[in-house]
């Protein structure tokens, strides 16, 4: 027995040590290629020109690291891809200037070929902003919980870099990728099976690495990306120990409209194997029909004013960064919200460290929104335990306008009267509620 306790001792002092789970860290970036030869891929809009073999995976790396001299990476440096391969000499620069263009259109509003001197300047000024990231810097010591995140439809591999490097700032290992549509015909990212299947790829590849521990994952999506994470989740067997979803779209509405059809029907099927964490960011509109269904899990509602659907992530931030520097009269109605924006996103990631802390560090933060409240300006959040599937009630009394999601209780209990005079009550006491002014919940109304 006692030589059992010293070699357990003895295997502890080996162990690389844990992290300082409140420290803040340097970040150090790199990006990488890794191919997966049980699956194939093929560029099939130019009948295989660009890549033809083994599916391609990219891997982008933000991770804890020892403070140096390294100078920070400029943004444009992401669209930097290796392809020192002879399988990627042409796929690499394709999904660059493929990523870029993306970048590109989403923060200036227009294509680069379409931009006039200031708007070429105002660009060159985002390519060369600070990442926050230093290139190949010398990880910290320690082991830290791995977040992968997933970009949404239409967008580029590094939307988020922002959060990515706060949260490896705050001691996590991040990994994100392209997730090439599976059947080749764009280089967007597929939703469906090779996505799941890269996700698992790349988490168990990370886990390999001596910074990570592997034992702890959370699972960071961006519109389709969440879309993509809560189908993932669906497996029995899927990796992941908590689930962040910025701004799905299907939070906005009921579950009949056909919109998030196959989303709702393949949550709604796997309701028992859908019980890890979940963290939801939308707008205050957002009534969370599908997910007070999915009650085996935990769930956190957190809603944020004022961010349009690219402000949940860091591009949103970046074209309001560059319509600050342009100051064009047509976008004088962008300025004026700028500094609630920047706010309210930087609440939306402190919100998102806390969760992520929560559960896979263990850690409480006292740095929440408030509990239950509505608000015009500022984020409000919501806990849902296990087994709950339904709001707390709305006080007819209170001077606060109920939650999209107390008055959506209303409709389902019949209570059709009540929902009206609500709506005109508040429709004078309070014309800017979401209940007054969400043409998305009105719309679901109607439809059901």
């Amino acid at each position: 027995m006692l030589r059992c306790l010293l070699l357990f001792v003895l295997l502890g002092a080996c162990r690389a040590p844990d992290s300082d789970e409140r420290a803040t860290y340097a970040v150090g970036f790199r990006s990488a290629w890794l191919f997966d030869e049980s699956r194939s891929y093929r560029t099939t809009f130019d009948e295989g020109a660009t890549y033809d073999g083994p599916r391609p995976l990219l891997v982008l790396t933000w991770y804890p690291a020892q403070a140096g001299a390294e100078p920070e990476r400029p943004h444009e440096n992401y669209f930097e891809l290796a392809r020192d391969d002879p399988r990627l000499a042409r796929l690499a620069p394709a999904l660059s200037a493929y990523a870029r263009d993306i970048f590109v259109r989403q923060t200036m509003g227009a294509a680069e070929e379409e931009l006039d001197d200031a708007g070429r300047n105002a660009l060159a000024e985002l390519l060369a902003s600070p990442s926050g990231a230093r290139r190949a810097a010398e990880p910290a010591p320690g082991r830290f919980p791995l977040v992968l995140y997933r970009s949404g439809a239409g967008s580029s591999f590094e939307d988020n870099a922002a959060l990515c490097a706060f949260l490896a700032h705050h001691g996590y290992v991040v990994v994100a990728g392209a997730f090439l549509r599976g059947d080749g015909t764009s280089f967007g990212i597929d939703t469906q099976a090779d996505s799941s299947a890269d996700m698992e790829f790349l988490v168990e590849h990370a886990r390999s690495w001596p910074e990570v521990d592997g034992a702890r994952l959370g699972l960071v999506g961006h519109s389709a990306g969440a879309q993509a994470i809560l189908r993932h989740a669906e497996r029995p067997d899927a990796s992941g120990d908590a689930l962040v979803l910025l701004d799905t779209t299907q939070d906005y509405y009921g579950l009949g409209l056909p919109l998030h059809e196959e989303l709702v029907r393949g949550a709604l099927a796997a309701r028992a194997e859908l019980t890890r964490p979940m963290l939801a960011a939308a707008g205050p509109e957002a009534i969370f029909a599908l997910l007070d269904r999915l009650d085996a899990a935990p769930r956190t509602y957190l809603t944020v004013p004022e961010l349009g659907h690219d402000e949940f992530i860091a591009q949103g931030l970046q074209r309001l960064a560059r319509i600050e520097r342009q100051a064009r009269p047509e976008e004088r109605g962008e300025l004026a919200r700028a500094h609630t924006v920047r706010q309210n996103l930087r609440a939306l990631e402190a919100e998102v460290l806390a969760f992520l802390d929560l559960h896979l560090k263990g850690r409480a933060s006292s740095g929440h929104a408030a509990l239950h409240a509505w608000s015009a300006t500022a984020p409000s959040r919501s806990e849902v335990p296990v087994g709950v599937s339904a709001p707390e009630p709305w006080d007819s009394a209170s001077a606060q306008p109920p939650t999209p999601r107390q008055f959506r209780r209303l409709f389902e209990q019949g209570r059709v009267a009540e929902a009206c005079a609500v709506l005109r009550r508040f429709a004078l006491d309070e014309p800017r509620a979401p209940i007054v002014t969400s043409t998305m919940l009105a719309g679901s109304f109607l439809f059901e």
